[in-house]
């Protein structure tokens, strides 16, 4: 849709506000029509894919007619999950970014406000537009969904917020979930939400994320050199989601390393800790790769789409979509050598813990075989000593025995040169065959 044609379909905005206002009743119906929003597509070619704005006292009288606070997803409704997210109100929660080198960024802390209201008239006026919510509640993705003619589907994976990443085609626009992580430990991901209309991106997220700032100021500094799409916004977008694992797969391969290193220098004093670095490493290591794996099969959809696109278009569309392709494979390539990357490290954790069990087997060995040595040496002793307690004890007992008529001392001795032979004689057979 050009920018010509979308200023001419939005000047009739006053007069198409009483005629949405019966879209806004919908939504305040409690019916399982209103529940599901079946989606209405636009029916002529070349017409936007967009409804007008509605005003924003039908929304007030609606959120009042809501005795239950917020409506919530059907899905969340049937799970019982009835946590309604809180917010600051000095929380900015909504950016809605224009591309044009005299745009600026509207940041809004509600999106159902006056100012929200005027922040989308004035961006849906212009092509390349991004919106950016955080957190956004069921009524203000039910107001989105009437707007940009969003399918019931995707409303519910947003609300639900499910984790798989996946990319979907719908009449009017692309939908895209992909996953990102914070940097908290342990790691906790989170998805965004990507609708890539003909004229703009609408993203949706749920946890605090520097990606979109950093985004934002990448496209300022480039949107006075080049015309900037919905696509290339999206490409920045995912390029700084991939960009952000770069940092954890680095520290990965230097934990990894040096997990490597030690793993056959450890003292026994040092391998309870070992044991607990290789563990938190492997662990990390299995999230990222995980993450990482879903992300190559989107990418590769992605540019499939792209490719078709490339195929029907002509003229500066058909060099942009070039330059989009470009860049998604750069960052499929990033993306296979990171995945091939985590592979070798998974690799190498796995070699660590090897030598690490390795190691500990070898001690168990070293010490049953200590442990073997000094029973068979007890066990040596006991032989040698016993027989001298029972001779010796003989005569200690009310029992005849040899010599114990003769007042001579020679019995005695002669019983002590036997007692003593006997002991070296066994001494000199366990030294040879190396019991003692």
């Amino acid at each position: 849709m050009s920018t010509s044609h979308s200023q001419s379909s939005f000047k009739e905005i006053p007069s198409m506000q009483r005629a949405y206002s019966a879209g806004v009743d919908d939504l305040m119906d409690s019916n399982v029509e209103s529940d599901v929003l079946y989606p209405h597509y636009g029916s002529q070619a070349g017409k936007t894919a967009f409804t007008k704005s509605p005003t924003i006292d039908a929304f007030a009288k609606m959120k009042r007619k809501m005795s239950n606070g917020s409506r919530l997803s059907r899905q969340r409704r049937l799970s019982g999950d009835h946590n309604c997210d809180t917010f600051l109100p000095e929380t900015v929660r909504y950016h809605i970014y224009s591309s044009e080198k005299n745009g600026e960024t509207v940041r809004q802390q509600q999106l159902l406000s006056t100012d929200g209201q005027h922040g989308l008239e004035t961006i849906l006026k212009t092509t390349g537009w991004w919106i950016d919510g955080q957190s956004p509640t069921d009524e203000e993705m039910q107001v989105l969904a009437k707007l940009f003619r969003i399918h019931p589907l995707t409303v519910e994976a947003i609300l639900a917020r499910e984790p798989m990443e996946k990319i979907e085609l719908f009449p009017n626009y692309t939908f895209v979930s992909v996953r990102s992580f914070g940097t908290e430990d342990p790691i906790r991901p989170y998805n965004f939400y990507n609708l890539i209309f003909k004229d703009g991106l609408l993203t949706f997220y749920f946890q605090p994320s520097p990606h979109p700032s950093r985004v934002r100021h990448r496209l300022d500094q480039i949107k006075h050199h080049m015309l900037i799409g919905p696509d290339w916004i999206h490409y920045c977008l995912m390029d700084a989601i991939v960009d952000a694992f770069c940092p954890m797969v680095h520290q990965i391969e230097m934990e990894s390393l040096a997990i490597d290193e030690l793993s056959l220098v450890l003292h026994n004093s040092e391998r309870s800790d070992m044991l607990q670095r290789i563990s938190g490493c492997r662990k990390h290591a299995s999230q990222i790769s995980r993450l990482l794996v879903t992300k190559v099969e989107v990418m590769n959809s992605l540019m499939k789409r792209y490719e078709e696109k490339w195929q029907r278009a002509g003229g500066y569309a058909l060099k942009t979509l070039n330059e989009v392709l470009l860049h998604l494979s750069d960052i499929q390539d990033h993306l296979t050598t990171m995945t091939q990357n985590m592979n070798h490290y998974n690799r190498i954790l796995s070699r660590a813990h090897t030598n690490y069990l390795a190691q500990v087997n070898v001690g168990l060995s070293m010490t049953y075989r200590t442990t073997n040595k000094v029973m068979n040496r007890l066990s040596f002793l006991g032989t040698i000593c016993i027989p001298i307690t029972f001779i010796a004890s003989l005569w200690g007992m009310n029992v005849k025995v040899p010599g114990k008529g003769i007042l001579s001392t020679s019995w005695f001795y002669w019983v002590l040169v036997g007692m003593f032979s006997y002991c070296m004689i066994l001494i000199f057979l366990g030294k040879k065959w190396r019991v003692l």
